[in-house]
């Protein structure tokens, strides 16, 4: 054999080694990348929840068996999506406490929660009229409330359907019971003592008369005082815990090119429109609704009468002068190009003002149950005044309020509801009362709140009107438009690919930048964008960096690029953060006046508060309101404790120390202390109870809020869902 049939004999086998090999290199560059095979994060799992990670497969399956079998949309995929975390959040942040502690749910006890005689309020929401949010009746006791009775009776009759929808509220319901349960084992565990309740009432009810000067901050403008940048990092230092950073934001801005249909878009939609004009004419009347059906995109086969004003600009003449039959157009109209199709004129009145008197019947739509009469009662009632109205002595609008029975006719207005149009929100019986019956008339209708005794007020003077229907076509932007605008739009990315080129072209060119709001990774709307996922995704792409630009994103009506301006992680926010650093100057300069105020105070101390406030530049002498430490107000000055704690230190007739305040620096003389009254027992048991019921109302959140924090939960959902 010659070498090269022998090459020959072996050319699939090399083939096959050079494409496992290809394979092998794709696979691993695959799977070391930071996207996987189907976009997202390379990451397979969605997040850890205290120190247990959740894998994108389990997290998609429990997913799926919630929505059973449902295509969900965005909104639905979030809400199931928020719902599964929260399960998965109990099962290994919460359930474990539960263990620990012994906290067991017998069947017994869900029973008597679920259909026994003191059957829990959370059961309500699966009985009850969701827009009343009363108990049905075939579920409520006498007084209304569920009746666990009558809950028993349901479940023993359950089809199996419906046992496993109730099956799924019993272990709801478990958790809700054994939550309670923790909770309040932790509220049970608040006490207070006597010593306790002692110095709660004496704090509350020890009063400190005093005076005061002050030397106010603002005395001194804050752009007078240039802290150095040592000084900021060193408070910055020493105040970390006021920096700390709950959970990782972004922000950034972005300028938005927006896709609009140009004028060669316009005029070729219009001249396809004007093709539409012949066949929609020839179209017997009798086929009008299913050509009109086929062809338009708007609200669907609608004959509507139009009148000049509501005609498309400069057509009055051509709708008044149309015959029936005729096709008028193509119009811009707004967002549309339309054609009308003309079916006949007439002349009527616009608006019309009508007084009325409504006598309702029992049965009768919102009458009240002290409503007795019958229907022919009623009846006989409206004709009987109708008689009275046009017997000429009694004018209508002297007995409206006397005997109507619409709330509304009795505020003042004489059962005059004002001017309206075919269009008003009256039921149509009504209108028809007034726009079909000459001024001055008085009539009897019928609807479904009763009999209405009618009095035409008013008519508008008539005007020529225009039977139509209409086929509209959005005007929307040609697949050239939409290029030439991601073009523009990627010629500006690729341009300003840094923070700096970013922010100078958008100067330069006077383009406007919208800002969002701080975003979490899991957030779900940016104002003015409609769907963010992708904007969020690449925000917090470890590429992405403060300054980094995005290329075009596209929402339905625009392409918009991105730039990041700040990135905050989870911990404490760096020095570099804007905010922190204007944080760090307020408080700050704050002190630099509050050490020169102290300084200058200290050396022209007086002998007494008078001659201190002489000294220290004729500052006046303020009284202050009796004061308590626990109400710590300074009157003229707000929320003060230092002061007000400092108080509590001094001896009748003596001067505190220069003190350091919240809106300047102190003197205090204290005058005089009116001590509590002795605390009576029952007053003592009253503010022992007052005091626990306080800290125990804080306990159900702050505790979740701890255990969540000590669970270390990473949530990153937002990469693949």
């Amino acid at each position: 054999m010659t070498i090269l049939s022998s090459i020959r004999s072996r050319v699939g086998l090399l083939v096959g080694i050079i494409f496992l090999a290809l394979l092998a290199f794709v696979l691993t560059d695959l799977f070391n990348s930071q996207r996987g095979l189907f976009g997202g994060s390379g990451d397979n799992n969605v997040g850890e929840i205290n120190g247990h990670e959740v894998s994108i497969m389990d997290f998609k399956n429990q997913i799926d068996e919630l929505a059973d079998g449902k295509n969900l949309n965005q909104q639905e995929q979030d809400q199931y999506s928020d719902g599964v975390w929260q399960e998965l959040v109990n099962k290994y942040v919460f359930e474990p406490q539960f263990s620990a502690l012994g906290i067991t749910l017998t069947d017994d006890e869900l029973a008597e929660q679920m259909y026994g005689d003191h059957i829990s309020p959370y059961m309500n929401q699966f009985f009850q009229n969701p827009q009343t949010g009363q108990i049905a009746p075939d579920f409520a006791g006498p007084d209304g409330s569920l009746s666990g009775k009558k809950v028993r009776a349901f479940v023993g009759k359950m089809d199996a359907e419906t046992e496993v929808k109730w099956r799924r509220i019993e272990i709801d319901m478990a958790k809700v019971l054994l939550r309670e349960k923790y909770n309040t084992l932790v509220r049970k565990g608040f006490y207070c003592t006597n010593s306790e309740v002692k110095h709660e009432y004496a704090d509350e009810n020890t009063k400190y008369t005093y005076k005061f000067i002050v030397k106010r901050y603002a005395e001194i403008a804050d752009s007078t005082i240039k802290p150095t940048t040592e000084e900021l990092k060193d408070y910055y230092s020493n105040n970390k815990w006021k920096f700390k950073q709950r959970d990782a934001e972004r922000k950034m801005e972005y300028v938005a090119f927006d896709i609009m249909p140009s004028a060669d878009d316009i005029a070729k939609q219009k001249e396809e429109m004007t093709t539409m004009v012949a066949a929609f004419k020839a179209v017997k009347p009798t086929e009008d609704s299913t050509y009109v059906l086929q062809n338009s995109e708007g609200a669907g086969f609608t004959k509507t009468y139009m009148h000049p004003g509501q005609f498309p600009a400069g057509a009055d003449s051509a709708f008044l002068k149309a015959q029936e039959g005729d096709v008028l157009g193509p119009f811009i109209t707004g967002e549309n190009i339309s054609v009308f199709k003309v079916y006949k004129q007439k002349t009527s009145t616009d608006s019309v003002r009508v007084r009325h008197i409504l006598i309702t019947y029992k049965g009768g739509e919102r009458a009240g149950p002290e409503i007795t009469r019958t229907k022919v009662q009623a009846k006989a009632k409206a004709d009987s005044i109708l008689r009275v109205v046009k017997g000429g002595k009694t004018k209508m609008e002297d007995i409206v309020e006397k005997l109507t029975e619409d709330p509304g006719s009795k505020s003042g207005n004489k059962g005059d509801y004002g001017w309206f149009s075919e269009e008003s929100g009256f039921v149509q019986p009504f209108k028809d009362a007034g726009f079909n019956n000459p001024k001055g008339a008085t009539v009897v209708i019928e609807t479904d709140f009763g009999y209405h005794v009618i009095q035409v007020v008013d008519k508008s003077t008539a005007s020529t009107k225009v039977q139509v229907v209409s086929i509209d076509k959005k005007i929307v932007p040609s697949e050239n438009t939409t290029r030439e605008v991601y073009q523009k739009a990627s010629e500006f990315a690729g341009k300003n690919n840094t923070g700096e080129l970013f922010a100078a072209s958008v100067k330069k060119d006077n383009m406007q930048a919208f800002k969002s709001e701080a975003l979490s990774e899991n957030s779900k709307a940016i104002s003015g964008l409609e769907n963010p996922k992708e904007v969020i995704r690449w925000m917090y792409d470890e590429k992405s960096v403060v300054g980094s630009v995005s290329q075009p994103f596209q929402n339905t009506t625009r392409y918009f690029v991105c730039r990041l301006t700040n990135v905050l992680d989870k911990g404490v926010k760096p020095f570099e953060d804007e905010t922190v650093q204007e944080i760090c100057k307020v408080d700050v300069i704050k002190k630099i006046k509050g050490d020169r105020f102290t300084d200058e105070l200290t050396k022209a101390k007086g002998a007494n508060l008078a001659d201190w406030a002489t000294k220290a530049g004729n500052l006046p002498v303020m009284p202050g309101s009796p004061v308590a430490l626990a109400s710590p107000y300074v009157q003229g000055a707000g929320l003060e404790p230092g002061v007000v704690g400092t108080l509590a230190t001094l001896a009748a007739g003596t001067m505190s120390a220069p003190i350091r305040g919240t809106i300047g620096v102190y003197v205090v003389m204290l005058e005089s202390v009116a001590k509590a009254a002795p605390i009576t027992p029952e007053a003592a048991k009253a503010k022992q109870a007052s005091v626990i019921t306080g800290l125990a109302s804080r306990t159900d959140a702050a505790a979740a809020e701890i255990l969540k924090d000590e669970a270390n939960i990473s949530d990153n959902r937002a990469r693949h869902f």
